[in-house]
């Protein structure tokens, strides 16, 4: 069974507990099998299996409430990967500063003073965890693009960016502006290539930009919404657009942080 890479500290106590109680079966109900370095016996190299876990996982959990210097390593690791990462964080840390920028990234922040909290945010980490693969299979490329954009009216630079801002979390919410690009790097879509298609799309009424703003932060910042219009391109020309998985170069050891 695909596995969930699970970051978060081993400290014998509450997050251990919490893993137990709450990430293990959240992730089981999701789907896919809760993976911890701490809790494989074939491990000989601690950080080799790390990136390995991180890099075979189809999804990562990563619970970033506590300064830990390996939770924020392993995070930073994930984003360089590629890797999708549902990040949660209790809401006893909000106001304070992340050792790195995570800004414009979804956390689902949470409370720990009732067995109610625990089961929502049990039932948050699955909902996030199947919507956050879904997304990441509907980073999707265009059939034979190069072929059909003449035909279609859209370049693949436009094609590329509609395909990345229709497999968003939701057809009925922007997509933030960092997270787009961050979507297009994972699909092979160069930075160029993205502003290039954004660019003609604005034009062309097919999306528009909105500013954003997550429920934990009073920051505000751009994102991009599909148009009626464009929606109605996308269904019109449903035969353009293939549904897979996108395949990733080995990593490097380029870390974002």
């Amino acid at each position: 069974m695909p596995t969930c890479f699970v970051i978060q500290p081993f400290d014998g106590g509450p997050y251990d507990k919490r893993y137990n109680d709450v990430y293990e079966p959240a992730i089981r109900a999701a789907g896919y099998d809760a993976y911890r370095v701490d809790q494989d016996p074939s491990v000989s190299v601690p950080i080799e299996s790390i990136e390995n876990g991180i890099r075979s996982a189809i999804v990562c959990l990563a619970d970033i409430t506590v300064d830990n210097p390996n939770v924020w390593y392993e995070l930073g690791y994930a984003f360089a990967s590629g890797r999708p990462v549902v990040m949660i964080c209790n809401a006893e840390r909000l106001g304070k500063k992340f050792p790195f920028d995570i800004q414009h990234r979804t956390i689902i922040v949470y409370k720990s003073e009732s067995l109610s909290d625990f089961s929502k945010l049990k039932a948050d980490i699955t909902e996030k965890i199947k919507a956050y693969v879904k997304k990441d299979a509907a980073l999707q490329f265009i059939s034979d693009a190069e072929a059909v954009a003449p035909v279609a009216g859209l370049s693949p630079p436009e094609l590329r960016v509609m395909a990345i801002l229709a497999g968003g979390l939701s057809p009925h919410s922007p997509t933030g502006l960092y997270s787009a690009k961050q979507d297009a790097e994972r699909a092979g879509v160069t930075s160029l290539g993205f502003n290039l298609g954004m660019k003609r799309l604005l034009t062309k009424k097919f999306i528009e930009e909105t500013m954003m703003q997550e429920d934990y932060s009073s920051e505000r910042y751009p994102g991009l919404e599909l148009t009626p219009q464009a929606w109605e391109w996308i269904e019109a020309n449903e035969s353009l657009f293939v549904l897979h998985r996108a395949t990733r170069d080995d990593l490097g050891d380029e870390i974002p942080f």
